[in-house]
């Protein structure tokens, strides 16, 4: 068995392990959520994403010693007007665990939280951490421009990290929030650091400002893109925390029936759904077989060469083709990209990643999106 794995309940300090000791040497990074966070994430017992930050002139390097083990890839989000952030799934022996890395500047939709060149790193016992300014802004301001409730252990650690911050860097990045956020709401951080209540009026002020910070950088278009989640049978649809959309995939072959049951057997394990339908089949079978994969986010396994409705392209997307010699992994990376296709800028990108191609990966992830 592995050595990073090998006892039970180790999964997720052996991913850890893993990141430290398979991040080349150089390569600036660091765990996100302070210590409450990746203590919070080490006691889950479900698939919780691993955030990270990395440098934007590091990412392409990062990302090629990691994706070639990764078992898929299901958000790419690129376009520097909003986050930027690619996560990947992690392979069996790690549990599908989810890292959802950041690179460049620390934002929350399209809001400003800091800039890259003050982000700053400690050390930490399961690597290096975001210090100063930067946890401040991962650990309070985050949770504040969602509207969410600040536990005291995070204020406690977003308190200390500012305290030890230097003034020029604790001036700069006053000025970048008040830049972004407006002046009211950067007068109110050093107080709450200084340890003033958190009300909800301030909690919804900046949820409000967030919004509009958002809808200022890339207008209804972006946030709509960013923001897919009302779709129908959510719960039944989210293996990894996202709901997916419906893929088609299309077999053709003398091995189409054992090719199928493979895909099936694959997919079923990860608890997605399934519907195969057949060339020979009556037509109100496959249309109701197709529908019911594309309301509800399953994968449609199609065979032969008869003609689908249009309907099937509005639904589906562009099928997916799986060779007859695919293995389990194969299959994975096919069917998390193809699912996740709401999250993902740039597909072709993507698929270099899956294979662990580099070329021409920093020049892409640095560009802005293609999409309207």
């Amino acid at each position: 068995m592995n050595h990073f794995t090998d006892k039970p309940g180790r999964v997720k300090p052996a991913l850890l392990e893993y990141l430290q000791s398979t991040v080349p040497t150089g390569v600036r990074w660091a765990l996100r959520g302070g210590k409450t966070g990746l203590a919070a994430w080490l006691a889950s017992d479900t698939v919780k994403d691993l955030d990270l930050w990395v440098h934007s002139e590091d990412i392409s390097r990062f990302l090629h010693a990691l994706s070639p083990l990764a078992a898929g890839t299901v958000s790419l989000e690129s376009d520097p007007r909003w986050l930027r952030h690619i996560v990947l799934v992690m392979p069996a022996r790690f549990d599908h665990q989810l890292i959802d890395i950041t690179y460049g500047d620390l934002k929350v939709g399209g809001a400003l939280t800091c800039r890259e060149e003050l982000i700053a790193v400690r050390a930490g016992s399961h690597g290096p951490m975001l210090a100063g300014v930067a946890a401040v802004s991962d650990l309070l301001l985050r949770k504040l421009l969602r509207g969410k409730r600040v536990e005291s252990s995070r204020l406690a650690e977003a308190s200390l990290q500012w305290h030890q911050a230097p003034e020029q860097q604790r001036r700069l990045w006053l000025d970048q929030v008040g830049e972004s956020l407006g002046s009211a709401l950067k007068g109110s951080l050093p107080a709450t650091l200084s340890g003033r209540r958190i009300s909800r009026l301030q909690r919804a002020a900046f949820l409000l400002a967030a919004t509009r910070a958002s809808l200022l950088q890339g207008g209804i278009s972006l946030a709509l893109r960013r923001r897919r989640r009302m779709v129908l049978g959510r719960r039944s649809r989210v293996p990894l925390k996202r709901p997916v959309a419906p893929v088609m995939v299309h077999l053709a072959g003398p091995e189409v029936a054992m090719l199928a049951h493979r895909i099936e057997q694959v997919l079923s394990a990860i608890g997605v759904r399934t519907q195969r339908i057949e060339a020979g089949s009556a037509v109100w079978k496959r249309l109701g077989r197709l529908a019911m994969a594309g309301g509800f986010g399953q994968a449609a396994i199609v065979s032969g060469n008869r003609r689908l409705p249009r309907l099937t392209s509005f639904l589906f997307g562009a099928p997916v083709t799986i060779a007859p010699s695919a293995d389990r992994e194969e299959i994975l990376k096919c069917y998390y990209l193809a699912a996740h296709r709401w999250y993902i800028d740039d597909l072709a990108l993507a698929g270099r990643m899956a294979t662990g191609e580099g070329a021409g990966m920093q020049l892409s992830l640095g560009a802005a999106s293609t999409l309207p």
